[in-house]
């Protein structure tokens, strides 16, 4: 990952401004990793989202604010 500068700014930002900190501590805590030890059911299919990803995924839409499962949609995109 890119290593950005962090800098304060009156410019209004978007509600996703702090993913890149976000990025920064799951990569620094080593989630994915520990995730991808465990035994979590796998795809069935060649078309399967691999679990680690599922969970991942799931934990970023809640810190970034989902307060219900259907918030999580965007996250498909």
């Amino acid at each position: 990952m890119v290593n950005l500068p962090i800098e304060y700014s009156d410019k209004p930002v978007t509600p996703f401004g702090g993913m890149s900190l976000m990025k920064r501590f799951v990569d620094q805590i080593g989630i994915e990793e520990y995730l991808s030890s465990l035994d979590l059911p796998q795809p069935g299919s060649n078309r399967g989202y691999d679990p680690a990803d599922i969970v991942t995924s799931f934990w970023l839409s809640i810190w970034t604010g989902a307060s219900r499962y259907i918030h999580c949609d965007w996250l498909r995109y």
